[in-house]
């Protein structure tokens, strides 16, 4: 991508976000009627779809502007700041998703069901052959915990990510978590506006 079509994204997407954030603004006014008259299931279910979407989004935008500092980046320092901040958001996003994706399957009717599970059972495949093409199980605890997330006591720990990350092309993380996260943020946007159905996976990959 160039760095007029990220901008173009960015701008495109922090659209989306207010459009949402909006949306969940407007129903804390309803929350406390709601819980009064017991509001049926569904309406939960609703609101969880918005911040599902939210979500998703929030993340698009942050690993963009991210993956645009990365390329604008002349330092090796440059990178090993911006690529921190990518790895954490990476782990946050992952570790989230199967937060809402439990959520959000156990909200779908049984005829849903069956379309949902092989929808995430494709997304979970691409987050399986990322976390192995960049050995996120081995890498991502030590920047994490020692650099990231937390500052290590020990100096020579926390240097020892920065030796770690140099020897990965700094922007192909993002790159290839974009092959997880396209198809996450349309499946997202379809939930909301309730068009989900068996050429779910097709399309988003397609978008």
């Amino acid at each position: 991508m160039t760095f007029k079509e990220i901008d173009e994204r960015i701008n495109h997407y922090q659209e989306e976000l207010e459009w949402s954030v909006m949306i969940l603004k407007n129903s804390i006014k309803d929350d406390s009627y709601n819980k009064e008259v017991d509001v049926i299931e569904i309406l939960v279910y609703e609101k969880a779809r918005v911040e599902f979407f939210s979500f998703a989004t929030a993340t698009y935008i942050d690993l963009l502007c991210t993956y645009r500092n990365l390329k604008r980046a002349k330092t090796d320092w440059e990178k090993f700041y911006n690529l921190r901040i990518a790895y954490l958001t990476i782990y946050e996003t992952i570790n989230t998703y199967f937060k809402f994706k439990g959520e959000i399957y156990k909200s779908v009717s049984k005829e849903e069901k069956e379309i949902y599970k092989r929808f995430f059972g494709m997304l979970n495949d691409e987050l399986y052959e990322f976390k192995e093409d960049f050995h996120y199980d081995k890498i991502m605890p030590k920047i994490r915990n020692k650099s990231s997330a937390h500052y290590d006591r020990n100096f020579l720990d926390y240097y020892s990510s920065f030796e770690l990350l140099k020897k990965y092309e700094s922007k192909d993380i993002i790159r290839s978590f974009f092959y997880f996260l396209n198809p996450l943020h349309y499946f997202s946007f379809s939930l909301l506006k309730g068009e989900v159905d068996e050429f779910l996976f097709l399309n988003s990959w397609m978008s």
